[in-house]
């Protein structure tokens, strides 16, 4: 299954940090929404800050647009005020991307059992597996 591109992807003015901060609040909304969609598509873990520029979730060679260095650090700091990025190094230089807040799984993880589910698991050899689909299939 390929990856679905929001409207905005194909929209030159998106890859422009906006200089009115409400233009620019949704407009890094929309980032952080798109780079972590990409990321749990993708099953991305870690990004490079250096590489992030060249990915395509960054990069759009279609419209010939790639967001700057400096707006991707803005979205990865937005992201890091979110709860859903850390930075790995101390040269910010590599970060890890949760799809999930940890506050997000711990509601995931203590709902589980509510859902009967951990019940099945007892006559099934293949738990981890039932689980770990059932867990996937949350929304919070």
């Amino acid at each position: 299954m390929s990856f679905e591109w929001p409207w905005q992807y194909n929209f030159p003015p998106f890859f422009t940090l906006q200089p009115n901060v409400d233009t620019r609040q949704k407009q890094l909304a929309a980032w952080c929404s798109l780079a972590l969609s990409y990321c749990r598509h993708h099953k991305l873990y870690t990004l490079d800050v250096m590489e992030a520029q060249e990915s395509p979730v960054f990069n759009n060679k279609k419209i010939e647009r790639k967001l700057s260095m400096e707006a991707i650090q803005v979205v990865f700091e937005e992201l890091r005020k979110k709860g859903n990025l850390e930075w790995l190094d101390k040269n910010k230089s590599r970060c890890l991307v949760m799809w999930r807040r940890p506050e997000e799984w711990g509601k995931l993880i203590y709902q589980f059992p509510k859902t009967g589910w951990s019940t099945l698991c007892l006559h099934f050899t293949n738990c981890p597996m039932v689980m770990i689909q059932k867990v996937k299939s949350f929304t919070v």
